[in-house]
């Protein structure tokens, strides 16, 4: 098992603007650190995880404006990760290739997001979600 990666930018975050920051999920080490690299590049702070309970420990932690994570992951249900963080107030999805397998009740039906996604609906997403990424200042 590989340590997940927590993006750099998190070590930077700003306490003030915490609603743009942004937690992916997913067992598939490449699919976020390309997601990560995409919003990164924009500016927003992502941090990553690869299991439920990453991610748990990820919540219990920060808040995030937007979740993004896999039903499908190695020790449970993506789902029950998106129910928690859309309880303390985040923009929460679930992301499959698989939607149709998801039991009815599972999820929001509008709040989730079929495998594979585009960049552009990554942050077309993101941004209707949580805004443009916060401007950092230079020193």
């Amino acid at each position: 098992m590989t340590k997940p990666r927590t993006s750099l930018a998190g070590l930077f975050r700003s306490p003030s603007m915490p609603e743009k920051d942004i937690l992916i999920v997913d067992d598939e080490v490449d699919l976020r650190e390309v997601f990560a690299g995409i919003l990164e590049k924009e500016g927003y702070i992502v941090d990553l995880a690869g299991t439920v309970a990453e991610a748990k420990g990820l919540l219990a932690a920060h808040q995030y404006g937007m979740v993004l994570v896999d039903w499908r992951l190695p020790d449970g249900d993506g789902a029950v990760i998106a129910n928690l963080a859309a309880e303390v107030g985040s923009h929460a999805f679930v992301m499959s290739g698989y939607l149709r397998e998801m039991l009815p009740g599972n999820v929001d039906p509008r709040r989730t997001v079929m495998k594979p996604i585009r960049s552009v609906e990554l942050l077309a997403m993101v941004h209707a979600c949580v805004g443009a990424a916060p401007t950092r200042k230079e020193n």
